[in-house]
């Protein structure tokens, strides 16, 4: 299985209860310069959600809430035991060919066994590229369910992946229970069902969109990280749990995993709208989405156009047809058929990646998105961290498992006291931005020496302190994050949040294929190098340093935060 999503606003609710779905997309947004990014800078320092009274939000944070607690404590549940299945399907098929002594009356082999580096390449490999698959088809989907979300709102979006979990959930149970019938791998055609829906990560764009819909930048961080903790406290809690009932079975916490996952995807059938909940636009500022114009064209006039010469030219075709048979169209007419359809195809790929051109238009945003980006690569050697605990320190998965689960029970206290309290203190003396920007790149030290700690530490004793000291980093995402959304108006953070999505995805299918090629390597290596993915996902962390240390916030943030200082220190004064 894979990740969570979100949706529309209630008729119950009356402060919610707005117009029908008009169209959001500001055309102005696409034609602003760079000259403008203070300007938004500040709109989104200032702006605040309109319309929401308190209980219909509420009750919206709280299902979005319940959804994340419900998604993240079934992927947390069945991780575990799928790894643990997985092996165990791989081993038997090994030791079929190689001893068939070693396969007990069950039919199954000691665990114990299976810590060989073939039967670990080959768990490598179907786990690896499953999550190559999985991101590759999210990467294509996403932008298409992101403009869906943007046009015709976030619930009937979301609504689409309910099938989608559905039908991954059949489709892994089908394989892993009929092992012996269809090979392992066949596994992979799960990522099929990602057609309905987009999966996980169209799933999460929506939630963090319908989340930033209805709050503040002075709030949002803040709520990210309410996120946070919700997910980690599951986590710890559901991997916990399931590491103990594996010891019996580990079909009972996958089959339980995956129920509670799929329930959570139906909480979105009770999720209000909240495309119209952001501030409004002037009527004279809107477009429809499939109204945006290429840049620098006249959508009216070139639609009455096409027109036109499709008019003109089925009329010349029947000419032709009439005096000389179809079978003798001039070779001119044919080739000019083709490049009108060319045309027509360049035009409409114009204006769908026209509402995506607002990100290249900032230097910051771009930053940014780059280090989205080369951190995903650098998270993909957490796919494989039971796998390597268990198979490095000769542990069960099932204790492997239960070792990581105290790295959410670390990252709780750190989001809901340690962070809060910091960023409470450097806010006084700088402005939201700047205090996000600081916390970043303390992080990214913190992940990238964590990291590297992990894969270089010869016994199990110093694997633990490098776990505690990377997840000293955890918040590193929530900061880039809520930063990146300060660059951007309201209406075009739907667009941004799949933007990320989607490079996040990108970043899955490259370390899906680079994580698991050189994890493969490590273990067919053996001894120290082991941990070679820890090292190479290292040295990926400081790519992210590098980026993160060149972001400038905007002229007017620094502007704003020496204002505040000044007033702060004139309050103080005698």
């Amino acid at each position: 299985m894979s990740v969570p999503d979100q949706d529309r606003l209630d008729d119950r609710d009356e402060a919610f209860d707005l117009h029908e779905r008009a169209p959001f997309l500001s055309s102005s947004s696409d034609h602003r310069s760079s000259s403008d990014d203070d300007d938004v800078y500040k709109h989104r320092q200032n702006a605040s959600p309109s319309g929401p009274s308190r209980k219909p939000r509420v009750r919206l944070l709280v299902t979005l809430f319940a959804m994340v607690i419900a998604v993240e404590t079934g992927f947390a549940m069945s991780n575990g035991p799928a790894t643990r299945i997985f092996e165990s399907i791989a081993c038997r098929q090994y030791y079929l060919g190689y001893d068939p002594t070693k396969i007990g009356e069950d039919g199954q082999v000691a665990e114990e066994l299976c810590k060989v580096k073939e039967v670990q390449t080959e768990l490598a490999a179907v786990t690896g590229y499953m999550e190559f698959f999985d991101g590759l088809l999210s990467a294509f989907l996403a932008i298409p369910y992101g403009l869906l979300a943007d046009r015709y709102g976030r619930k009937q979006t979301i609504l689409l992946n309910i099938p989608g979990f559905a039908l991954n959930s059949a489709v892994w149970l089908a394989v892993l229970w009929f092992s012996d019938v269809l090979p392992l791998r066949t596994v992979w055609l799960s990522c099929l069902s990602w057609l309905f829906g987009g999966g996980p990560v169209v799933a999460f764009a929506i939630i963090w969109t319908m989340m930033a819909d209805v709050t503040e930048e002075a709030e949002r961080a803040s709520i990210f990280f309410q996120f946070a903790v919700t997910g980690m406290v599951a986590d710890f809690v559901s991997t916990g749990v399931s590491s103990l009932l594996m010891s019996m079975n580990p079909w009972i916490p996958m089959l339980i995993g995956m129920g509670i996952t799929f329930t959570g995807v139906l909480l979105a059938l009770g999720l209000p709208e909240t495309m119209h909940v952001s501030t409004e636009q002037s009527a004279e500022s809107m477009v429809e989405l499939n109204h945006l114009p290429a840049e620098g064209e006249n959508s009216t006039g070139n639609e009455y156009k096409d027109r036109e010469e499709e008019h003109n030219g089925s009329h010349s075709r029947h000419s032709i047809d009439d005096v000389h048979g179809p079978a003798t169209v001039p070779p001119t007419y044919r080739v000019t058929k083709l490049l009108r359809f060319i045309g027509r195809m360049i035009k409409q790929y114009r204006s769908s990646i026209t509402p995506y051109m607002f990100i290249f238009r900032n230097k910051q945003i771009v930053l940014l998105l780059t280090a989205f980006l080369v951190y995903r690569l650098s998270r993909g050697s957490s796919w494989f961290l039971v796998q390597y605990i268990s198979t490095r320190y000769s542990w069960t998965i099932a204790n492997a498992n239960l070792l990581i689960s105290f790295k959410p029970a670390l990252t709780v206290p750190l989001f809901l006291f340690i962070l809060p309290a910091i960023s409470r203190r450097l806010v006084r003396y700088m402005s939201p931005g700047e205090k996000d920007i600081r916390l970043a790149r303390i992080s990214i030290v913190c992940l990238t020496l964590g990291t590297l700690g992990i894969g270089l530490s010869p016994s199990i004793a110093m694997v633990i302190p490098s776990l505690i000291f990377q997840t000293c980093g955890a918040g590193f995402v929530f900061f880039i994050r809520s930063l990146i959304t300060s660059l951007v108006n309201r209406d075009e953070t739907a667009r941004l949040y799949t933007v990320i999505e989607v490079i996040q995805a990108v970043g899955s299918v490259i370390a899906s294929l680079s994580i698991t090629n050189v994890f493969r390597l490590g273990i067919e290596m053996g001894g120290f190098w082991i941990g070679l993915a820890w090292m190479t996902t290292s040295s990926l962390f400081c790519m992210v340093g590098v980026a993160i240390y060149r972001f400038r916030l905007p002229s007017s943030a620094r502007h704003d935060a020496d204002e505040d200082v000044n007033m702060d220190m004139a309050e103080v004064a005698p």
